[in-house]
This record gives C-alpha cells, sequence and structure tokens, in this order.
C-alpha cells in the first residue's frame, strides 16, 4: 500500500501533534495500557517481576525503502516492526513484554496508513502478551520510519552470543534463504523455542540470524576460536531456490548472505550427547534444526569461519548495510 495521501484532508498532517496522539492511543486500543503504564505521563512507568533476573533491552526500526516499500500493507510494517524485536529477546531466551514506539512521519503521510499500522500492531501485540507502552512522533519532509525499543525479562540464565568451546557443534533452526520473497515481513520469531534452549545447560551460545550466516557466525566465536561450517549441511529454503531462477546466484548463495532468517544459531556443547539433545528437542517442536559445523580452535592464518564444501563463486560476507555496493 502506497503510504502517502494525495489529498491534504487525508494526510497526518492536517490533523496536528495532540489531535494524532489521541488517535494513536485509540487505534493501539488494549495493547496500550492506561497511564502511567501507557500513554499519558513523560515516562511510562510498568512494575517490574520480582522473580526475574535480568531486564532485556533492544531496538530496531523499519524504514520506508530499506525495510519495506509500497508492496507490504502496513499491518505486515507493524508486525515486522515488532516480531524482528522479539526476535533478539527470543535470541536470549527472555519473554517480551514492553515496548515503546517513535515515529519519524512526512506531512503527506496517509491517516489510513498510519492507522491501520497502528491497529495491526496492537494485534500482534496483544497475541504476543506485549504492551505498548508509549513513544513518540515528529515531522519530516520525506523520511518514513518507525523506531522500537523492546523490553523483556530473563530468568536466572540467560543466553549470549560467545559462550562456546572448542569442540561445540553448531546448529541452525529452520531453513535459510530467500527471505525477501516473503520470509522478510512474514516470520515467527523462534521465541519459544529460545526460552527452551536457555534452560539447556548444554547450550553456549545463541545469536537469531539477521543479517545471513555468512556474517553473524563470527559474532559467536570467542577469540581463540574459529568456526567451521560445512556449507553441504546448510538447510536451503525453497524460497531461496525459487529466487535463484530470476537473481543469477546459486541457491547456497541465498542462503548464506541473504539475511533477515530470523533463525536461530546456537551450539551445544562437547559434553552434551547429540542424540539425547535432538530427540528432546523433536519432542518439543516442529521446527527443524541442523548441525552445520563445529568450533575450532583458532587458527591466525585462517578468516574466523570457514566453509566447506562451499561453491567457488560465493563469499560468504551476509548482509552488511553499510557496505558500499
Amino acid at each position: 500500500m502506497n503510504p502517502f495521501a494525495q489529498s491534504r484532508e487525508d494526510r497526518v498532517g492536517s490533523l496536528g501533534e495532540t489531535a494524532l496522539i489521541k488517535r494513536i492511543s485509540e487505534w493501539l486500543g488494549a495493547a496500550s495500557p492506561d497511564p502511567p503504564a501507557g500513554i499519558g505521563d513523560d515516562c511510562s512507568a510498568v512494575h517490574l517481576p520480582p522473580n526475574k533476573s535480568y531486564l532485556l533491552t533492544t531496538t530496531d526500526p523499519v524504514i520506508y525503502q530499506r525495510h519495506f516499500d509500497s508492496q507490504l500493507e502496513p499491518e505486515q510494517v507493524a508486525i515486522k516492526l515488532l516480531n524482528r524485536n522479539i526476535s533478539d529477546i527470543a535470541s536470549m531466551g527472555g519473554t517480551p513484554r514492553h515496548a515503546t514506539l517513535s515515529h519519524a512521519l512526512p506531512h503527506h503521510l496517509s491517516i489510513d496508513w498510519l492507522k491501520r499500522f497502528y491497529i495491526g500492531l496492537s494485534h500482534e501485540a496483544c497475541k504476543c502478551n506485549i504492551q505498548v507502552n508509549g513513544g513518540d512522533v515528529t515531522t519530516t519532509k520525506d523520511f518514513l520510519g518507525a523506531f522500537m525499543t523492546l523490553v523483556g525479562y530473563g530468568n536466572e540464565r540467560i543466553l549470549e552470543r560467545k559462550g562456546a568451546s572448542v569442540g561445540a557443534l553448531i546448529f541452525v533452526t529452520g531453513s535459510l534463504g530467500g527471505s525477501r520473497l516473503k520470509k522478510h515481513s512474514n516470520f515467527e520469531p523462534r521465541l519459544p523455542e529460545g526460552q527452551w534452549l536457555a534452560t539447556q545447560v548444554g547450550v553456549s551460545s545463541c545469536i537469531d540470524l539477521s543479517d545471513g550466516i555468512g556474517k553473524d557466525c563470527a559474532a559467536i566465536l570467542l577469540d581463540h576460536c574459529n568456526a567451521k561450517i560445512d556449507a553441504s549441511r546448510i538447510p536451503v529454503s525453497e524460497d531461496a531456490h525459487a529466487l535463484s531462477r530470476s537473481s543469477g546466484r546459486s541457491p547456497l548463495d541465498h542462503a548464506i548472505n541473504d539475511g533477515e532468517d530470523y533463525e536461530l544459531l546456537f551450539t551445544l556443547e562437547p559434553d552434551q550427547d547429540y542424540d539425547t539433545f535432538v530427540d528432546h528437542w523433536k519432542t518439543r517442536f516442529k521446527t527443524d534444526i541442523t548441525q552445520i559445523g563445529i568450533i575450532s580452535k583458532r587458527v591466525a592464518s585462517h578468516p574466523s569461519v570457514v566453509f566447506s564444501n562451499l561453491e567457488e563463486n560465493i563469499e560468504p560476507t551476509g548482509y552488511d548495510p553499510f557496505r558500499t555496493p
């Protein structure tokens, strides 16, 4: 849906800030509690659960023409924004609970587009038991972006990126690649999976794959470690195969480098029984897991992540928004 309106009366610029915030509060409905937890004070004030050990905080945006375009409906944009943030908390085994949202809005943005965005956000937040506790709005000339901060709670044990020992097995959930066809805006964060992984003492590191395994895998490595990835074992999605037919790149290239998979990459320590772990996983989840590599001792002359069985024309860089084309 085109986010911008032609007629002046259909634009957010016709409302004024006070009226706009009032409408946003109405559109959020049940997802936004009464003050002081919700919209209405200078800050949101929420009670902390007494039985939680960690406060988890993450932030992610969606930017027009970077993370979405006019092909997406406003509800899809809102859900993508929320789920991008939930995926970060899932990777640490936490539970998301409170969101704040700041919006940069051009004067000619459609009121109807924004209404549908917030109603879609409300529905998804309520489904996930997340409160939208407030935020801010500002005007821009042409720039459209939404910036969310999501707060969650962690129990006594959380998952961090770095912690895997030499010999730990590297796993990934689901399948990878081709996200631009639909997965980038239509995915389920691996929240229950991440919460369960955090209860398993043999799971030593975890990250969500937002920039592709070619880039994100290096982030889990301690200084004295390399990762050895068997490219033939990487689970390649059907969308990666479909996109390959028009992109001129191989399905495996898409699986390694596309990004926005929002799957979990995690490690299992070498003293854990592989079969027992996989059996326990299968009794709880329909989500597939695949062991794709192993943590090895650092070799200075090697890159931090070493791919075997890799097609010669693939450069495993992942997605880097700051890299000059």
